[in-house]
Formats: structure tokens, C-alpha cells, sequence
């Protein structure tokens, strides 16, 4: 759908009737001249938690004019050509010839139309039927004028080869006339009396719309029965003009000079568009009919919008600059809201449009009564939904330019895994906007980003090579980095709460390294790289001691829990007393854990200022080995960073991973940025 739904009446947006001569003299109010620049101010956004954030402002597809900017603009005295020149960029605003008939789909392939007289009898024409004469009986009956207030139905007969007019006044209904043929068009006319159109298709409704001009056209086709609106040109008023004052787009409440730009953008779009039949819905244009027209105590509000199309007859924008392309109508695209900036189609649909341009209108929409919740709204979602939702098995990062950068025309910039293949995909914020569901593709984008004073660095074999990589874990968020033909990747999931400790091990044995939390005491261990129920829970130390994991006998993992400097460890992955207690290091240190000789059983160790002492042991007594690296404020993460079977270590500062490829003298140390 490329039209938004129209907007609401609401009591914040009347206005005083006294308005309404404004209108009909065209005349725009008296601040005009002093029509400020659209943008400029600052919007407050909103905020949502998750681990992306879509933080955005607007209702619809983001482009060409918005309706509570114009409205904005209006309130603080811009005219609807200065309007309409600002949001559509290139363009100049003239007076063109209408066409002749506008069309209006209101069946196609239905079963069923009921049609009532609102105001006045309808006249039902069929062509070349005459009234049965005792000359000649068997002439096909012309259809009856239906009664003012009476209710018909048309249907088809069981061949679907001829028309069936019944009275739904009466109980059971009676058919009234039946008659024509598939290649007999049957015409409702209308011509300033309304009739009320309810169509149906399938099992429901279709349409329901106050009809007033000129007539309908139904016809048998072989999905059943169709229906066109024809609304021509008259000593009424032009077709196009006609059409208008049935278009429910704003409310009539809106300033003149608003509404006068909402005329002329809705003329713009139709014209352009006069081949073809129109949808009387937001697919097109919103067309109510008469019920537009006789809006507000003895029709005050449609008058109100009607002389607003009046004012401007025949008036649509077209492209300047005085070249192959000067004159041509645009497609006057519009929607309710854009948050305080419009977007550019090449962004929002990937389509090249020089009037489609993203303009910054903050200071118009602040002006107008645009609900806060369209203003500014912001979504979240967790990572592993965003990945299912665009069609990813993983999703490593997500961006996108700021509203108004040149480079946002690119798309939204999407980098994971797809069908087992890292890629990075741009993807068209109408499409985000779609796989999401969100209020428009006007959005900025904000992720989780693991790092800073409150996260904890990880270490372990993610894909299963041999070589350990950072990770972060921060309340539940958890971040990874992977490799994918060379190439390197962020898995993202959700596992935790805030307050967990994440361990790290191959629970399985399966070569790739998992994760598990530690909660005061309980620990949680789930199989596997992604969000879910844990595999196993047990129960092993208690608040404030800090976890660890090591293979003990160098067989099998087992947990351990560090209390001050007191180490206390189980040969298993389970609950229970503790198998070996014993001290090492002072209460306050970083407690580490690795194979440092590569035999596979684990030794022991603590962090202390950037001085690592470590013990290939697993007791108490000296430390076996002294490295220093980091500072007293660095965090400390051990891992076997070159798969050589020795596990070095390697302290974390902001984002930046600082890994020692080894103990002993000459050993290097690499830096890697690793934000999560």
C-alpha cells in the first residue's frame, strides 16, 4: 500500500467556523508573508528498551508532504504554495485542463451490492429495454426507480448471467426486477442524489461509500459483479473537482492554507493518474463521498473543505526549471505524519524521484497538533527477531544514516549470516519498516553494544577452530565474535539476566565452546550459541563468590568458585559438596584459570593490577610463572588466542582486547577491537 491511513478528527484540531470565508476568497491569513523556514528544531524522541532500538517519528511511507506539517506550516502563516514547494523539491504549483471523468473502483469479482436511497428516489437504467407492451410481451423489462429511504440489493441470478434487484424492506425480500446479460452494463444514477453503496466480496464487506455523482456502472464479468463510480464533467462542477469533494484525507477543521494544499496535492496525484481507475481507499486516495461533502452541523465542515478545492480549481504541481521535463506532474505523495522530517524515495522504496527529497519540517510539525505517539515513537527488539524478521540466521550489526544524511539513500545496512553465508545486505526502509512493523521507515537505529565499566569480557572456541575469541556478556546480552570464510562476524542472543556471571566451557564436547551464568550460587548452563532454556542447573557455592571452569583432571570439565582467596572445586559439571578447597592469591584478586603449560589440565591463577601469577598446580604455593600485562583498571580475560593448546592471557580496556600470544620472553601482544 503506497497511501497511509487518513487522518482523525480530533477536538484538538477544530477550529472556528469564522474561517470558513477564508477560504472562499482564497485569501491566506495575514502572517503569510512571514512563512519560517520548515526545520531546525529538535524533536524529542522516545526511547524503548531492547537489543536494537528503532528510534523514529511519523505515521506512513515518510514521503512528499506531510498533513500536520502542512498544517503546522499554515498556523505560523505560510501560504499552500509555499507549502507545497517546500516538501516537493524542483516543482512549481499552475493550473492544467482536468479530465473529464474520474473513476472509482467500488466492486470488482463481488457477489453482492446493497444500495439505499439517502435522500431522494435513484433512477436504475438498463440499455435498450423498453416496457412490455401487449404488442410486444416478451420486450426485456426496464428496471424500476427506486423509492426514496428503500433499501435494494443487487445480485446475480444462479447462471451469473443476469442482474437481480431486490427489496430488503421487505420480509422475506422480494425481487423486484431481475434482467440484462454479461454483455449489458446496468448504470445506478446518482446525479446530486446519494446513494449509500455497501459492497461485498467473500464473506465480508467491501466498500462502504456515499455515492452522489453521476452514476454507477455494474457489469457481469466471469468473477462475479464489478462496479465503477463515474463522475463526470458538469454544469455542477468538473470531474476532478467533484471527485475532491469527497476526499476524506484531513480533517476540515485544518487552516485554509492547509487544506488548499491538500487539494491541490490530491488533484496533482489523480491527474496524474486519470487512465486508469482510481481506489476510493488509502491505496489511492481516501474518498468518502457525500458523507465528506455533508461533514458537520448542516454540512459546515464539507462546505468548509469544498471551497478549499473551489479555491484552487484546477491547480496542480508540476516539475520547473524550464527544461524537457518542466510541467510534468509529479506524484504528489503525502502522509499524516513524518515526525519532524520527510524521507527520500531513494531510502524509502529505492525509486529516483528529484522532488521526492527528505526535508528537515521540525518546526512545522512543532507547530501542529501532531499526536506525540506519531511524533516520536521507538521500538525494540531482540536480536535473534531482527535476524528472523529479515530473513538471517544471525544478525551481527544493524545501521543506518541519520534522517537528512546523503548516505541514507543507500538503505539500511544489514551484516550477519544468510542461508550459512556472512553478507552484508541494504535493505530499503520501507521494507524494514514492513518485516518489523513499524510506524514508518523514518527511524534511526541504536544497538546493544557490549563493552564499558559494566560488562565482562569472554573468552572461548565459538566456531570450533581451535582459536579462542572475545565476547562479551552484559545482563543478559550477549555478543561473540565469529569467523565465516575469512571474514569476521558478531552472534548475537540473549542468555542471562542483569546481576549473572557468564561461564564459558564445551559442555557437550562437541568442540565449540558454550555458555552458562552463574546466580548466586545456581548455575545455569545452556548447549549451544543462542537464546533459550538452560540444558542444565545445579546448585554449587553461593552469592558473592566468582565462578570458574577447568577441565581439573584434564578430562572433564568441572566448576569451581573462588570466596576471597579461598578456591573450592568440583571434577564435574555438577552440584554438591566441594572435592578440593584450598588458598591462593589475595581476596580482590581476578581469579583465571587455563592450561599454561598446554598439558590440558587446568591451572590456576589470579589478575592483580596487570600482574598475573600464575600456577600450573591446583593448590596452594607459589605462583609458577609471573607476566605482566594491563593496567590496575584493565579487566582480565585468559584464552588460547592461537590454538596452540597454551592458554596466554590478555587484558580488556573500553572495546579494545590486548592479547598476549604467549608466556615466555619475546611473547607479542596484539591489540583487537572488539565493540560487541
Amino acid at each position: 500500500m503506497r497511501r497511509p491511513v487518513p487522518l482523525l478528527l480530533t477536538a484538538a484540531l477544530v477550529l472556528s467556523l469564522a474561517t470558513v470565508a477564508d477560504v472562499a476568497t482564497g485569501a491566506a491569513p495575514a502572517a503569510a508573508a512571514g512563512c519560517p523556514a520548515s526545520g531546525g528544531a529538535t524533536v524529542p524522541s522516545a526511547g524503548a528498551a531492547g537489543d536494537v532500538v528503532f528510534r523514529g517519528g511519523g505515521w506512513g511511507h515518510g514521503l512528499g508532504m506531510s498533513q500536520y506539517g502542512a498544517q503546522g506550516a499554515a498556523l505560523l502563516g505560510c501560504t499552500d504554495d509555499q507549502i507545497l514547494t517546500r516538501y516537493y523539491a524542483g516543482t512549481e504549483v499552475s493550473t492544467r485542463t482536468m479530465p473529464d471523468t474520474v473513476r472509482l473502483r467500488m466492486l470488482q469479482g463481488g457477489y453482492r451490492v446493497d444500495v439505499h436511497a439517502s435522500d431522494g428516489p435513484l433512477t436504475w437504467v438498463l440499455p435498450g429495454c423498453v416496457p412490455p407492451t401487449p404488442e410486444n410481451p416478451s420486450a426485456p423489462p426496464c428496471p424500476p426507480a427506486q423509492p426514496l429511504g428503500a433499501t435494494w440489493q443487487l445480485t446475480l441470478d444462479e447462471s451469473s448471467t443476469q442482474y437481480v434487484l431486490s427489496d430488503l424492506g421487505v420480509i422475506p425480500k422480494a425481487v423486484v426486477w431481475a434482467g440484462g446479460s454479461p454483455g449489458l452494463p446496468l448504470r445506478l444514477v446518482q446525479s446530486g442524489v446519494t446513494a449509500r453503496l455497501t459492497t461485498w466480496r467473500g464473506s465480508s464487506i467491501y466498500l462502504d461509500r456515499w455515492l452522489r455523482w453521476d452514476w454507477t456502472r455494474f457489469a457481469i464479468s466471469s468473477g462475479g459483479l464489478e462496479a465503477v463510480q463515474q463522475i463526470v464533467a458538469s454544469d455542477v462542477g468538473s470531474a476532478m473537482d467533484k471527485y475532491l469533494w469527497g476526499i476524506a484525507e484531513v480533517p476540515a477543521s485544518f487552516p485554509v492554507e492547509a487544506l488548499k494544499a491538500q487539494a491541490v496535492a490530491a488533484r496533482t496525484y489523480a491527474a496524474k493518474r486519470a487512465d486508469r481507475v482510481l481506489m476510493p481507499t488509502p491505496a489511492d486516495q481516501n474518498y468518502t463521498g457525500a458523507k465528506k461533502e455533508t461533514e458537520g452541523t448542516d454540512g459546515a465542515w464539507g462546505a468548509r473543505w469544498k471551497s478549499a478545492v473551489d479555491a484552487t480549481s484546477g491547480q496542480v504541481v508540476g516539475l520547473a526549471g524550464g527544461n524537457d521535463t518542466s510541467g510534468a506532474l509529479i506524484d504528489a505523495f503525502y502522509s499524516s505524519s513524518m515526525g519532524g522530517h520527510t524521507e527520500d524515495e531513494r531510502y524509502v522504496w529505492g525509486q529516483e524521484a528529484t522532488f521526492l527529497r527528505a526535508v528537515d519540517d521540525s518546526r512545522w510539525d512543532l507547530a501542529s497538533s501532531n499526536p506525540a505517539e506519531k511524533r516520536s515513537w521507538a521500538t525494540g527488539v531482540s536480536w535473534a527477531r531482527l535476524a528472523r524478521k529479515l530473513g538471517f540466521e544471525h544478525v551481527s550489526s544493524i545501521s543506518v544514516p541519520r534522517r537528512g544524511e546523503a548516505a541514507r539513500v543507500g538503505g539500511v545496512r544489514v551484516r550477519g549470516i544468510r542461508d550459512g553465508v556472512l553478507v552484508t545486505a541494504y535493505i530499503e526502509g520501507w521494507d524494514v519498516r514492513e518485516a518489523l512493523g513499524l510506524l514508518s521507515p523514518g527511524f534511526t537505529i541504536s544497538s546493544a553494544r557490549l563493552g564499558g565499566d559494566r560488562a565482562q569480557p569472554l573468552a572461548g572456541d565459538w566456531d570450533g577452530d581451535g582459536d579462542d575469541e572475545p565476547g562479551w556478556f552484559r545482563g543478559g546480552s550477549v555478543s561473540l565474535a565469529m569467523t565465516s570464510g575469512g571474514a569476521g562476524w558478531t552472534k548475537r542472543f540473549r542468555y542471562g539476566k542483569p546481576g549473572d556471571v557468564a561461564v564459558v566451557g564445551d559442555w557437550d564436547t562437541d568442540g565449540d565452546d558454550d555458555l552458562g551464568v552463574f546466580r548466586d550460587g545456581t548455575w545455569s548452563l545452556r548447549i549451544g550459541q543462542d537464546a533459550g532454556p538452560p540444558t542444565a542447573t545445579f546448585a554449587f557455592g553461593k552469592a558473592g563468590d566468582r565462578p570458574v571452569v577447568g577441565s581439573w583432571t584434564g578430562t572433564a570439565l568441572g566448576v569451581g568458585v573462588v570466596r576471597g582467596n579461598r578456591w573450592l572445586v568440583r571434577r564435574t559439571l555438577s552440584g554438591g559438596e566441594a572435592e578440593r578447597r584450598f588458598t591462593y592469591g589475595r581476596p580482590g584478586d581476578t581469579p583465571v584459570v587455563g592450561s599454561w603449560n598446554g598439558s590440558g589440565r587446568s591451572g590456576i591463577g589470579v589478575e592483580r593490577d596487570g600482574t598475573w601469577l600464575l600456577r600450573n598446580r591446583r593448590g596452594a604455593g607459589r605462583p609458577g610463572l609471573t607476566v605482566e600485562l594491563g593496567k590496575p583498571a584493565d579487566r582480565a580475560v585468559a584464552g588460547d588466542w592461537d590454538g596452540d593448546g597454551r592458554t596466554t592471557v590478555g587484558s580488556v580496556r573500553d572495546r579494545t582486547f590486548r592479547l598476549r600470544t604467549g608466556t615466555g620472553a619475546g611473547a607479542t601482544t596484539a591489540a583487537r577491537i572488539f565493540p560487541g
